[in-house]
């Protein structure tokens, strides 16, 4: 069964980054946004929303899961490559690649505790462990390490 027919009536589902064709394709319950390349219309689409949603099958370590945790957002996943590994219990849930059912009451648990319960731990975690700035740092710091080494 599709994941929109599993959803609660008062749940929006929205996919983003998908071409004119496909979301011409979508049923009527699903709101398709084109993909943009504009960041401020990007973080305004990850805050508005109340849980971002990647069943990645396959991926190294998506940066979207990132930029949805910097703009306080919590994550659902797949258990699936790095994707696991920019969350934890407090800024989202992992569930069983495939596993549409738990991805529902992943859902449905994100629901029921509110958005704001996961918001501040999200955007902590993001600024605490993704920037960039702080990454560049450290890679500077390797490198110099390496030729130091060398």
């Amino acid at each position: 069964m599709a994941l929109s027919k599993l959803l609660d009536n008062d749940f929006q589902l929205v996919l983003v980054g998908l071409t004119k064709k496909q979301i011409e394709q979508l049923p009527d319950s699903i709101l398709g946004v084109e993909r943009t390349e504009s960041v401020e219309e990007l973080a305004e689409i990850y805050a508005a929303s109340d849980v971002y949603v990647n069943p990645t099958y396959e991926d190294n370590f998506p940066t979207t899961n990132l930029e949805s945790l910097a703009c306080g957002t919590p994550v659902i996943t797949y258990k699936t490559g790095g994707s696991p590994e920019a969350i934890d219990d407090l800024t989202g849930i992992v569930v069983e690649q495939g596993n549409i059912n738990k991805l529902v009451e992943a859902i449905n648990q994100i629901k029921e505790k509110g958005k704001q319960y996961y918001t501040e731990a999200c955007v902590e975690r993001a600024h605490r462990l993704y920037r960039k700035e702080d990454r560049y740092r450290e890679y500077i710091e390797l490198y110099d390490k390496v030729l130091r080494n060398g």
